[in-house]
């Protein structure tokens, strides 16, 4: 585990650890990215989003998802999830992902402050400000596990890239 990533900082932002970027397709970005960039990645994976909209309704698309391996902040990359209704529909960039010890009352703290309630998981809530456009990913800090499963290779060994329809 990176030592930054340890203990957390008393302000949201001082616990950025990714920022979040929807590609068209994921294999490409990270050829690209590796290239222009000299990023390397840990093994891309692939899962359910297991999300819940503000409606109720479900948001459980497959998800094909790459971390770097240099970070924090790592760059997570996303492919398009072809949904009109996903949240991962369309290209850009498209969160900044922090921990917080209590996940769910920083969510609530931030839709008190007007930022709206766009999807949430297990131990995560992404949220926009109307504001300023950003969406955060807020993410139990208990989640750190999950990463350093991604960065180990574990979920892609565990949760490998299917072939694409």
């Amino acid at each position: 585990m990176d030592p930054k990533l340890e203990t957390l900082a008393a302000s949201a932002f001082d616990n950025v650890y990714h920022v979040g970027h929807v590609v068209p397709d994921l294999l490409s970005a990270m050829a690209a990215l590796t290239g222009s960039l000299q990023i390397t990645w840990a093994a891309p994976f692939e899962m359910r989003s297991g999300f819940t909209r503000p409606d109720g309704l479900l948001d459980d698309q497959p998800v094909r998802i790459a971390f770097s391996m240099s970070g924090p902040p790592y760059l997570e990359l996303i492919e398009v999830v072809a949904a009109t209704d996903s949240i991962f529909a369309e290209p850009g960039i498209h969160h900044v992902g922090y921990y917080a010890q209590r996940w769910r009352d920083d969510t609530a703290r931030l839709q008190s402050e007007g930022w709206e309630l766009e999807r949430t998981g297990s131990g995560v809530a992404f949220l926009r400000d109307p504001r300023s456009g950003l969406r955060v990913e807020v993410v139990s800090f208990r989640g750190r596990d999950f990463l350093t499963q991604v960065l180990s290779g574990e979920m892609g060994r565990q949760c490998p890239l299917t072939e694409r329809p």
